[in-house]
């Protein structure tokens, strides 16, 4: 192998290595990433407080955030600072934890259509993309395919 062969190569391989990763920040401040749920199933929902079937879903992301089963992650489709982020997880009685922003390489695209609920597999992957309101049957579906009990 050519000297310009194994410089590409180095290159490559380091670039490969020092690949941003898919970070979070949570309304409280909170830094955390995406390998961090790595080997559990991930729910991300996104909401705005002026989205109505997104009010209306809440209850079931809650309830499933409580039950032994995926970590669910409800982001904050509006930028706001975080003291106003807080309350309004407090006023909305979200009980999973509230994301403020979402930063690197997901899985998944910032969403056209609100809700819109991502699961994430054990290793990070897209499992399913969800468009509208969540009902109880989709999550009881979710419980079947993906993570059991």
């Amino acid at each position: 192998m050519g000297k310009l062969q194994l410089g590409f190569l180095t290159a490559l391989l380091m670039l490969t290595g020092c690949r941003e990763a898919a970070t979070l920040t949570l309304a409280d401040g909170e830094q955390q990433r995406l390998k961090d749920y790595r080997g559990e199933w991930l729910v991300v929902n996104y909401f705005a407080e002026w989205c109505a079937p997104c009010l209306r879903e809440l209850p079931l992301l809650n309830q499933l955030g409580e039950a032994d089963g995926p970590a669910v992650l409800a982001v904050s489709f509006d930028t706001m600072p975080a003291q106003d982020l807080q309350a309004l997880q407090q006023r909305l009685a979200i009980t999973v934890p509230v994301v403020a922003s979402l930063a690197g390489p997901w899985p998944f695209e910032l969403p056209r259509v609100l809700p819109t609920t991502f699961v994430l597999d054990p290793d990070g992957k897209l499992a399913e993309r969800h468009q509208g309101e969540l009902k109880a049957e989709d999550i009881a579906r979710w419980r079947d395919n993906y993570w059991g009990d």
